[in-house]
């Protein structure tokens, strides 16, 4: 295996150092942050303060074997820059950890009305009522484009027509890229003086081009392939670091590096050998983060937040495959890579040698590529209102959330969980329902399968349009807790309108509900109607009566019920009613405002949710038992028998991929004894032409 030493130097420090380096650090920072705290500082003042005091006290870490300088020494091996990941803390926390209890006192009562709803399992909020640490998507662009240097000089000329509270803002990105522009120069200055320590000349020439780039890039724009590639490795820690945010994504990394790439290949600058030398080592230093080898035993143990997107189209619709593509496809294969994953954008017109280079790994027992339907996802882009142009520039970050290309910044995990209304209203669990201030119909007066569906929307709308308020009412201050200048610098529009991202700067400011565990509830409604209603086999008491018992001495009732049509059959009764519940519940949130005034759109995701919350549902009527793991995203029930693979496939023709702006993810499992390069390419072109958005696709052997 290639590079043996970096490997070892990187996992040597990432997994024995970086954690209580980055503590102290903390520990230092946090203290003299709390010194220099003046109660009459604003939210931005604090967080110039904290750039400034983060900046000075950080001693930068180079590695002999790594060619690239990034690694700021704030951070805890796996922790991506959010301000507390996975009990790590991180100094860029300290803003808001000073303000949060400001989220405590605008409304007591709803902050422990949430509590009782995120207890139940109700929904997933990343934060008290937004995802405020992680999935934040950091445009790279104007950083390539003109260095930070033009992002300060951008601000700096909004200051001429700008009130004092809009100077606020421009300041602190002024003083954010200030701060970051040092945190390179150290690195050019620990470069120098490790020059004369480096053990072979390798290491020497990594560390003189380090201290040379290191001087001027990222405050200029890279002017190299090498550096290009390096900003993003750079501003990932840099930005984490002074912001206390988790960066997702590196974005569209083969459409952005190319032109560096190009350049230097035409003037005779790299070799193709040289820059696949470079992409190796920038991949594998994000693997190395984490140990892959540890027990799963935490909600999240093995998730990093690490992504980047490849292929998909051009501005212009034509398919984006280029020599970039193939070398991150081909490094993640070789390298036997998990980190940073690939998220590769595709249709039935992508070239064969991409999609070739992808199954290569797939049919190598790798399931870390996750592949991303172009035909569904831009209908589904375009609806809520982006330009074409817009549409076809999306992102795929995070956990397989839908993400515009410098726009906006969803909340992602921003899971709601609609088998809880269904559960509490079978269950009649009023009780529950006192608790979370949300009342769901129960079943049993039921005198047909459309008052069955009709209760079973009501319920679900209840619970839709309390999950939207809580954020809404709940989530406008965060502009007052922490503001994100660093972050907002670059993304479309908060310069020019003077405005933070927390206070609605972006482009845009939609919401998203990612629905989770559709499949259970429209294989329960399935089950309801074929059984209680077209055979009338049992009444709709008898087997409600069953569901709360957990089927016990029902057992025959339990298996008819996972024998009726699911779901994912291919059958097209099942087909239509989950294309009606989704076209009910678009309606639905197209009358819900999101938090900052803009619309909502659909998902169907979830992470390891479909165990942990699957875990703590009781019995429902698709013949789940309590505990039973849920469907994860559009994908099959694990208790259905799908006659075929391309029964899905069929099924998802049913429905109006438009609907979900937000993504859908099915995972699907092809046997690797039957599977070949020409196979897997004929599926995913078939898969293209179907609604199927995100595909999480398997090759193993029973």
């Amino acid at each position: 295996m290639k590079y043996e030493k970096l490997r070892k130097e990187l996992k040597d420090y990432y997994l024995n150092v970086s954690n209580a380096r980055a503590k102290e650090f903390c520990d230092l920072c946090l203290e003299k942050l709390d010194r220099l705290y003046d109660k009459s500082m604003t939210p931005f003042a604090m967080k110039r303060l904290q750039y400034r005091i983060i900046t000075e006290n950080m001693d930068p870490v180079l590695f002999f074997n790594s060619p690239f300088y990034y690694e700021t020494g704030t951070l805890a091996g796996i922790c991506d820059g959010a301000r507390d990941f996975r009990g790590h803390k991180s100094a860029g926390g300290w803003t808001y950890w000073r303000n949060e209890h400001l989220f405590r006192e605008q409304n007591p009562e709803l902050m422990k009305l949430v509590a009782r709803q995120k207890t139940e399992k109700m929904y997933l909020i990343c934060g008290p009522y937004n995802d405020l640490a992680q999935h934040f998507c950091f445009n790279h662009r104007p950083i390539l484009e003109g260095g930070l240097k033009g992002v300060y000089e951008r601000a700096e000329a909004q200051m001429a027509n700008a009130t004092e509270y809009e100077k606020e803002f421009l300041s602190s990105v002024c003083e954010g890229m200030l701060c970051i522009k040092h945190i390179s120069e150290k690195f050019a200055k620990k470069a120098k003086e490790m020059i004369n320590k480096a053990p072979d000349e390798t290491s020497r020439a990594y560390f003189e081009r380090i201290a040379i780039s290191a001087e001027r890039c990222p405050w200029e724009a890279p002017q190299s392939f090498y550096e290009a590639l390096n900003s993003y490795a750079f501003l990932r820690k840099a930005v984490g670091s002074l912001e206390g945010i988790g960066l997702s994504s590196f974005g569209r990394i083969d459409m952005d590096l190319y032109p560096f790439y190009k350049r230097d290949l035409d003037e005779g600058k790299i070799t193709p050998d040289q820059a696949y030398a470079l992409i190796s080592m920038f991949l594998l230093t994000f693997d190395c983060h984490y140990d892959r080898d540890m027990k799963f035993e935490g909600y999240s143990d093995h998730e990093l937040e690490n992504t980047y997107v490849l292929g998909g189209c051009n501005l212009d619709g034509s398919p984006l495959c280029n020599d970039l593509t193939l070398m991150f496809l081909r490094a993640t294969r070789e390298e036997k890579l998990i980190y940073p994953k690939p998220k590769l954008r595709y249709s039935s017109e992508s070239p064969k040698e991409m999609l070739d280079e992808a199954n290569k790994t797939l049919l190598n027992g790798s399931s870390v590529i996750l592949y991303q339907n172009d035909e569904a996802t831009i209908p589904a882009v375009l609806r809520p209102g982006r330009t074409l142009e817009e549409a076809r520039d999306y992102l795929i970050f995070g956990c397989w959330g839908i993400n515009g290309n410098g726009y906006e910044k969803f909340d992602d995990g921003s899971y709601v969980n609609l088998i809880k209304p269904m559960e509490l209203a079978v269950h009649r669990d009023f009780k529950k329902m006192v608790e979370i201030g949300m009342y769901f119909e129960p079943y049993d007066d039921a005198e047909s399968f459309e008052e069955v569906y009709e209760i079973t929307c009501r319920n679900i709308r209840t619970l839709l349009e309390e999950r939207s308020r809580i954020t809404r009412e709940g989530g406008n201050i965060w502009h007052k807790v922490d503001p994100l200048p660093l972050f907002s610098s670059t993304l479309c529009d908060c310069i020019e309108k003077k405005k933070d991202f927390t206070e609605g700067g972006a482009r845009y400011r939609d919401d998203r509900n990612e629905i989770f565990a559709v499949v259970n509830v429209i294989n329960g409604l399935l089950a309801i109607k074929e059984l209680c209603f077209d055979t009338k086999k049992y009444t709709l008491k008898e087997y409600l009566e069953a569901v709360r018992n957990n089927w016990e001495c029902n057992e025959e009732m339990r298996i008819d019920a996972t024998r009726c049509h699911a779901w994912g059959d291919g059958n097209k009764d099942s087909s239509k009613l989950c294309a009606r519940l989704n076209e009910d519940m678009d309606r639905m949130v197209g009358n819900i405002t999101g938090t900052y005034g803009g619309k909502v759109v659909l998902a169907h995701l979830a992470y390891t949710e479909v165990r942990w919350w699957g875990e703590v549902t009781r019995a429902t009527p698709d013949g789940r038992k309590n505990g039973d793991y849920l469907a994860q995203g559009l994908t099959p029930s694990r208790l259905t028998k799908i006659p075929h693979v391309t029964s899905v496939i069929n099924s998802l023709t049913e429905l109006d991929c438009s609907i979900f702006g937000g993504n859908s993810v099915i995972n699907v499992i092809l046997p690797s004894a039957k599977m070949t390069l020409e196979s897997c390419e004929a599926f995913l072109r078939a898969a293209a032409k179907s609604s199927m958005q995100s595909l999480q696709l398997n090759c193993t052997s029973k």
